[in-house]
C-alpha cells in the first residue's frame, strides 16, 4: 500500500484547506455562483468568526426552489432536467437557471442544511470514511475545538488517496 494512505492517520492529513464559503446572509443566488465557478456541489455556511453553521448544496437549493414554487399558485411553466451530483443521477426539477434571478434576495440561511456533521482534525482518517458512509454524505468539514472551519474532506479526497497508493 502507498506511502500517504498508510501515513494518513488523521483528518488534517488528507483535508483541503482553503475552501470557499459563504454566509447565512448570502443569496442564494450567490451560492450557485460560488458553487459553479469553484466547480463543487456544496459549500459551508459560516459565521462571521469562520464557525461551520451549516452547508448548502446544489441539492438544498433545488429543494428550495421546488417546494417554494409548489407553495405557489402552481402555474408552473415547465421542468428541466438536471444532474445532481450528490446522487449522480439526472432529476426532473421546476428548477431552472432564469429562475434562480428569482431567488437573488433569499438568504441562504432558508435553504442551507443546520449543524452539518463536522470532525476534528485529529479524527483518524478510517474514522471519517467510516462516518461518510454512515450519513450518506459526499463531504465532511473539518473543524477545531471552537467549531471554526479548517477544511473539507471530500469522496474525491479518498478517491484521491487510493489512486496515488
Amino acid at each position: 500500500m502507498s506511502s500517504k494512505l498508510a501515513t494518513a492517520k488523521s483528518a488534517s492529513d488528507v483535508m483541503s484547506q482553503g475552501i470557499v464559503s459563504v454566509e447565512a446572509n448570502d443569496s442564494i443566488q450567490d451560492a450557485m455562483q460560488i458553487m459553479t465557478e469553484h466547480h463543487v456541489s456544496g459549500v459551508p455556511v459560516v459565521d462571521e468568526h469562520n464557525r461551520c453553521v451549516g452547508v448548502i448544496s446544489t441539492s438544498d437549493v433545488v429543494s428550495f426552489i421546488e417546494a417554494d414554487q409548489e407553495a405557489m399558485e402552481g402555474d408552473i411553466a415547465r421542468t428541466e432536467n438536471w444532474f445532481n451530483p450528490e446522487t449522480q443521477k439526472w432529476e426532473e426539477s421546476i428548477f431552472s437557471h432564469e429562475m434562480l434571478g428569482e431567488y437573488d434576495l433569499v438568504p441562504v440561511s432558508d435553504a442551507m442544511t443546520r449543524d452539518p456533521l463536522t470532525v476534528g482534525p485529529a479524527m483518524p482518517v478510517v474514522r471519517v470514511a467510516q462516518t461518510m458512509v454512515e450519513h450518506g454524505i459526499h463531504r465532511v468539514f473539518v473543524v477545531n475545538d471552537d467549531q471554526r472551519l479548517q477544511g473539507v474532506i471530500s469522496a474525491l479526497d479518498f478517491v484521491q488517496l487510493v489512486a496515488e497508493s
